[in-house]
């Protein structure tokens, strides 16, 4: 019977052992390493999420920028970090499903790291300078044909949504580009602002201020819908732009090994955060997100699914891993 009992006990306590870890985490400040550069979408959400959940759970979550290697110094940082959830990392879609089928790296993030929460996709602006003599998107294009070379697109990385936009518009619409690289996306937005290059493709909240007040134009909307801060823009698909894989999105993942019910605990708190009136404006509706509704299970195989989506598009692109 004592037998028994000490057996009873030892399933109870293993039972009761994971809702413990749930409960008791976290018990000291959690760091977020963010894989963008300073004030880009990435940063600013990842700091919007950590003040609320500060706020929620009564323990610091605190930002890091690891910024380099589009996302590379970020994920070998986070793998390389205790399997605890006391760190966790901050990527955009690039880094997890574009970089590993681009370019050799010392980890995988599919294997190596595992996902926490689908912090949401993100609406883009296809920007132009003022000057450029273009109002949309097929304009850009014909213009780019009828001066080979003229056209500047502002890219920041080899692995981003705006480096694969300008190379499909190369490849399917036979035209000839000049990318012209920056190391942040706020730095090639930056660059179209003062008239350094002609056009990019970056986050429509951020964007949108800057035509209203004049500084760059919209030739066309990254989107699955029209925004209504601009009804009368067409979407890249309405102007015969379909492209695959390149609308942005943005995730939170941790080292692999850690324990599920941190995972699932980090998971609600987040979901609890994007269901905050205040957080939505602030940090969704303002910089163009729009939240995804996924749980740990479902962005773990979203996350599997557009690894291969995008290893079938380089495929299609004829793009190689270097």
């Amino acid at each position: 019977m004592q037998r028994e009992m000490s057996s009873l006990c030892l399933v109870l306590a293993c039972a009761v052992a994971p809702a413990a870890v749930a409960q008791s985490y976290p018990a000291k400040p959690v760091k977020i390493l963010s894989s963008g550069g300073a004030g880009g979408p990435n940063d600013t959400q990842s700091r919007g999420l950590a003040q609320f959940l500060t706020q929620r759970v009564g323990q610091s979550f605190v930002v890091e920028n690891r910024t380099g290697a589009g996302g590379i110094v970020a994920g070998e940082a986070c793998v390389k970090s205790p399997p605890d959830g006391y760190t966790l990392c901050t990527f955009g879609s690039g880094a997890i499903g574009w970089t590993p089928v681009l370019t050799h790296m010392p980890y995988d993030p599919i294997k190596d790291l595992t996902g926490v929460f689908h912090m949401g996709f993100i609406d883009s602006i296809i920007s132009a300078h003022p000057s450029v003599p273009a109002d949309s998107l097929g304009d850009l294009v014909a213009l780019a044909k009828a001066k080979p070379g003229y056209v500047t697109w502002a890219a920041f990385g080899l692995t981003t949504s705006s480096y694969f936009y300008v190379k499909w518009l190369q490849k399917f619409k036979k035209v000839q580009i000049l990318i012209v690289p920056y190391k942040t996306a706020i730095q090639a937005q930056q660059a179209v602002v003062s008239g350094e290059t002609m056009v990019n493709i970056y986050t429509a909240g951020q964007t949108i201020p800057m035509i209203k007040a004049g500084k760059v134009k919209a030739l066309a909307i990254n989107s699955d819908k029209r925004l209504p801060e601009l009804p009368n823009v067409q979407t890249d698909a309405e102007a015969g732009f379909d492209l695959p894989l390149v609308r942005s999105w943005f995730g939170m993942l941790a080292p692999a090994a850690t324990p599920r019910e941190i995972l699932l605990r980090l998971n609600s708190e987040m979901n609890q955060v994007m269901g905050d009136p205040k957080y939505a404006e602030l940090y969704m509706r303002r910089l163009g997100f729009r939240d995804a509704h996924m749980d740990v299970d479902q962005f773990n195989a979203f996350l599997r699914k557009n690894r291969a989506d995008f290893e079938k598009f380089a495929r299609e692109m004829g793009l190689e891993k270097k």
